[in-house]
């Protein structure tokens, strides 16, 4: 089994769920990143709650299309943060097929933060989830050693690192840390292209939430993470434009993150099976 290309809905976050499904899916993804909950002050939330329309009309899009939710977002650790409120959106996530739930974090309190997200942890475990805490230089959890403090903190096997190359090369890591460092999730990441060096007209959330590049089309050592994540791993395509969602519908944008996607993905996996076979 090979790696999997998913679409992660901040690629096309004008999307309503249903809408997300039908345009990965008629662009060729097989899997989805579905966000349930805003991530954001001021963005709405979708009404995916247990029984609503907008619920029934993604499972039977997702039925149809043959596409399935791999991931759902996103719930951020806050100073106030209670767990159970979120069990409901994680039942809903549960009943979707997801095994991951993205976490962001924004508590400056260490000790507080770990114990949330442990928290966490336990009510995603009951469901069958397990946590991937995304670092980001602009929030309390900056970097991946501060990500790993926090994840090791909790004592939860179901907590684990998520590496998003846009936030990982801006935070200055290096991509021989991820195969050698336990509580680093390896089964999947989420993929971005972008230049060497951040636009100065761009903060680093504005070049995050809107301004990514697909594959290939930037300068990030991407071929490195590839390289170290798991053979069968979840390449999940979170590349926000707001350049491509001024000029082109959701269909267009779905089409062109597969198809950029999987033209990189071939050209790095063909010289690698081709070492592979000549050291045999």
């Amino acid at each position: 089994m090979g790696r999997t290309l998913s679409l992660a809905h901040l690629s096309l976050l004008d999307a309503t769920p249903p809408e997300l499904v039908r345009a990965a899916g008629e662009a060729g993804f097989r899997s989805v990143g579905l966000r349930l909950h805003p991530a954001r002050p001021g963005e709405a939330p979708h009404p995916m709650h247990e029984g609503s329309p907008m619920l029934a009309e993604t499972r039977a899009l997702m039925s149809a299309l043959d596409v399935k939710v791999h991931d759902v977002e996103v719930v951020r650790l806050s100073a106030g943060f209670e767990a159970r409120r979120f069990e409901p959106m994680l039942a809903v996530a549960a009943s979707l097929g997801a095994r991951w739930l993205v976490v962001n974090g924004d508590d400056d309190d260490h000790a507080r933060a770990a114990a949330h997200l442990a928290a966490l942890g336990e009510i995603a475990g009951a469901h069958g989830l397990s946590l991937g805490l995304e670092f980001m230089v602009y929030t309390a959890v900056p970097t991946l050693d501060a990500a790993l403090r926090l994840v090791r903190e909790t004592g939860r096997s179901n907590v684990h690192v998520l590496v998003d190359t846009l936030h990982f090369f801006r935070s200055g890591a290096t991509a021989d840390r991820i195969a050698r460092t336990p509580g680093i999730a390896r089964s999947w990441a989420q993929f971005s292209d972008a230049p060497a060096r951040r636009h100065p007209a761009l903060s680093p959330g504005e070049e995050a939430r809107a301004h990514r590049l697909l594959p290939s089309e930037g300068a990030l050592p991407l071929a490195d993470v590839l390289d170290a994540v798991a053979a069968d791993a979840v390449l999940s395509i979170e590349a926000p434009s707001a350049v491509r969602r001024h000029h082109l519908g959701m269909a267009r944008r779905a089409e062109l993150a597969y198809t950029t996607a999987r033209r990189w993905l071939d050209a790095v996996a063909r010289p690698q099976q081709e070492h592979a076979h000549a050291l045999h």
